[in-house]
């Protein structure tokens, strides 16, 4: 049979931009866009440690981990700048209500990381960039529920880049939002593939609720996953606020 180009890897930004203007998201990976080898290894040693990581009070699944950061950039034609923004606060997201402030890290001082957030706001394509804008950045270590239930993040674009993962299960969802009638199940999914280390996915957040499946622990071991989950905000979430 043979392949379904919908499911492979873009080989480079203008794959990944192709396939996002066609369908509405699109697979790729670390080496595609050009991160250094070795880059994933070393920003997993550095952040995803017990020192970066936090459980903060109310969220949810309980066991979960993570830290939190937003960017502030401006493009000038293809130049980008980006800055730390002086609020983190998620508001109303993922089906939790009310104001949450998680732990911050300042992931800008370290040169390497300032070049993943730059390489991942390039995902967008250049027709679709806002002038200006802030981009949430979302270290996560789960061992168990990803999430609890399909949802939307309420900004533009969603990427998700997992870092490491062990065991199985964690497979990524999306449902088309036109197909999700209340109280009639869901759909057939749009995709749904359980992502690698160094795979990344970018999805259009209006046009697909999405989620991922539970962990399964290999035998004898315990299930984890480190993913970072990344929004282009709308300019009401922190720049224009109603």
């Amino acid at each position: 049979m043979p392949e379904d180009p919908t499911r492979r890897l873009a080989a480079g930004l203008q794959e990944a931009w192709a396939a996002l203007r066609s369908q509405g998201y699109a697979l790729t990976s670390d080496e595609a866009i050009g991160l250094p080898p070795g880059f994933r290894e070393n920003f997993s040693l550095e952040y995803y440690n017990d020192w970066v990581l936090h459980h903060d009070p109310g969220d949810f699944p309980v066991d979960r981990l993570r830290a939190r950061d937003v960017i502030r950039y401006a493009w000038h034609a293809d130049a980008l700048h980006v800055e730390s923004h002086d609020q983190i606060t998620i508001t109303d997201r993922a089906g939790i209500p009310g104001k949450r402030d998680h732990s911050r890290v300042y992931l800008l001082k370290d040169p390497g990381t300032k070049q993943l957030v730059r390489t991942l706001l390039e995902l967008v394509p250049p027709e679709r960039r806002q002038d200006e804008g802030t981009f949430g950045v979302n270290l996560f270590r789960t061992f168990t529920n990803v999430v609890t239930s399909p949802h939307h993040d309420n900004e533009e674009f969603v990427i998700l880049y997992v870092v490491d993962r062990i065991g199985e299960g964690a497979e990524t969802y999306l449902y088309n939002s036109r197909d999700v009638k209340e109280g009639q199940g869901l759909p057939a999914p749009v995709l749904r593939r359980q992502l690698d280390p160094g795979d990344i996915i970018i999805f259009e957040d209006g046009t697909f609720q999405h989620g991922a499946t539970p962990l399964i622990s290999p035998p004898g071991g315990t299930a984890r996953r480190d993913a970072l989950i990344c929004t282009v905000d709308h300019r009401s979430t922190y720049l224009d606020p109603a």
